[in-house]
């Protein structure tokens, strides 16, 4: 009896951390794709230090609350939002608009493929 209750004690606080984790992803994921949407609509004015200031919230956002992304997630899908929120701001610094709106769809689509990657189809479970 001691086993089973110890068993269920340990399944269910897997499921709450799953569960916790899986919020975390998500907002965090649309919190990305919200400040990409404002740092192009910034960058269509051709205001490239507000848009350099915004990319540097963003790369900030993503390495403050990214812990328990960085853990649930593959690293590697993680590590390329590191890497474009590096780029972008190093393309703001530069005013180089195409690099950087090329960056920010980059950035976007990633965002949203981790996202879709966390709905539970047949596809993600084989």
């Amino acid at each position: 009896m001691k086993n089973a209750m110890i068993s269920i004690f340990l399944f269910l606080s897997i499921m709450i951390l799953i569960y916790f984790a899986n919020n975390s992803l998500l907002k965090l994921c649309g919190r990305i794709t919200t400040l990409s949407e404002d740092i192009e609509i910034t960058l269509t004015q051709d205001n490239f230090e507000e848009a350099y200031t915004q990319s540097i919230q963003l790369m900030n956002l993503i390495q403050s609350e990214g812990f328990i992304t960085s853990i649930y997630v593959n690293h590697q899908d993680f590590d390329i939002l590191v890497n474009d929120a590096v780029k972008l701001s190093v393309y703001l610094t530069y005013k180089d608009a195409e690099d950087a709106d090329a960056t920010l769809h980059s950035l976007k689509y990633n965002a949203q493929n981790i996202k879709k990657l966390q709905i539970p189809t047949l596809e993600n479970i084989l």
